[in-house]
């Protein structure tokens, strides 16, 4: 089965949640709550996001964090990309499509499909954005284009 991972999950549901709130600053607290995530470990998710450039963190009591671009800018494959790594659908395929911990390589029946099959999801990922996620049911008031902290 072919799966984000529950770090992914998170990610992506910490950043529709922020994309969502405009630039008001939200803590992981309230969105753990709100999505009956682990905060210990949504605490971890949205450190990684924030030193991977997707938030700013604000500290103090009424600290958080809020999106550092706009979500019509983020895409799906970065925000896998700096969770999971780069998006691989098997071992052997990568983007110089050279062969990686794959012992029949030179001679593999479906290494060809297999690339146009990886080439496919990999730029539906680059396609997908957080604004096409979050707002899907658009929330009146907030623009997906302009719900950025500045």
């Amino acid at each position: 089965m072919l799966a984000l991972t529950r770090k992914t999950e998170y990610a992506l549901i910490a950043l529709c949640h922020l994309a969502r709130q405009g630039r008001k600053v939200v803590s992981a607290r309230e969105v753990a709550e709100a999505h009956e995530v682990p905060l210990p470990l949504l605490m971890n998710v949205l450190k990684r996001l924030n030193r991977s450039g997707f938030l700013v963190s604000v500290r103090g009591a009424h600290g958080g964090y809020m999106l550092d671009k706009p979500p019509g800018e983020i895409t799906l494959e970065a925000l896998v990309e700096a969770v999971e790594g780069p998006v691989h659908l098997v071992r052997c395929v990568n983007t110089d499509r050279e062969s990686k911990g794959c012992d029949i390589a030179a001679g593999c029946p479906i290494r060809g499909a297999i690339y146009r099959v990886h080439e496919r999801l990999r730029k539906f990922f680059s396609e997908v954005t957080i604004a096409d996620l979050a707002f899907e049911n658009a929330v009146p008031g907030i623009n997906p284009t302009e719900a950025v902290a500045q």
